[in-house]
């Protein structure tokens, strides 16, 4: 496992260890697979949840110090794209935590200061564009994001996600604005993805 266990379980650097256990907590309940009995997110919400056993089994367990920072080899399919922007991870994981909290103007108004526009900034306002409702711009950036990153596991995993859930809605004429049930559609997306934007049970 090559990811930052910190990212996966959404907290800071150093957190304690209460709160390394309560975003545990949270987590384990948000993929616990009795939420997704019948549902066709069942397995990818099983890789979720084991994903984050591993991220905390590495942090409780003292194997955290393996982990070297956010440049990510390219095992394990970790986020690909990450090993490029280094220097953005800040910028970067600020978008992810403010979408994790459906804080959509912070996320926002942190992609519209980042003037350069690589795979992972069309990604994640893609995801914005998404979770606000806007199918076809979601689907559209998230495209673009996976031209630019076409190896990245995390792009092709979404975009294939965004696809399945949007297009029921292509053709009608809410498919650009927000509405119940492309809200729906966001939601079931959001939770699939972790610790991208982690949206509230569902």
């Amino acid at each position: 496992m090559v990811n930052d266990p910190y990212e996966i379980l959404g907290v800071k650097h150093g957190a304690s260890e209460a709160e390394i256990k309560s975003a545990y907590r949270e987590l384990v309940k948000k993929y616990h697979p009795d939420k997704y009995q019948g549902n066709p997110l069942a397995d990818l919400a099983e890789e979720k949840l084991q994903e984050v056993n591993e991220a905390y089994d590495m942090l409780t367990k003292g194997s955290a110090a393996n982990y070297s920072g956010p440049a990510y080899g390219s095992a394990g399919g970790g986020y690909a794209s990450q090993r490029d922007y280094g220097a953005k991870a800040k910028t970067y994981n600020a978008v992810r935590a403010a979408l994790d909290r459906n804080d959509f103007y912070t996320a926002e108004q942190t992609l519209i200061n980042e003037a350069d526009h690589d795979a992972e900034w069309f990604f994640l306002s893609g995801v914005l564009s998404f979770k606000k409702g806007f199918i076809a711009d979601g689907i559209a950036n998230v495209k673009q994001a996976l031209d630019m990153d076409p190896t990245n596991p995390e792009y092709q995993s979404i975009y294939q996600q965004m696809n399945n859930s949007g297009s029921i809605f292509r053709n009608s004429s809410n498919a650009q604005g927000y509405d119940q049930k492309g809200q729906s559609a966001a939601d079931m997306l959001a939770c699939s993805m972790m610790p991208l934007c982690c949206c509230t049970p569902c």
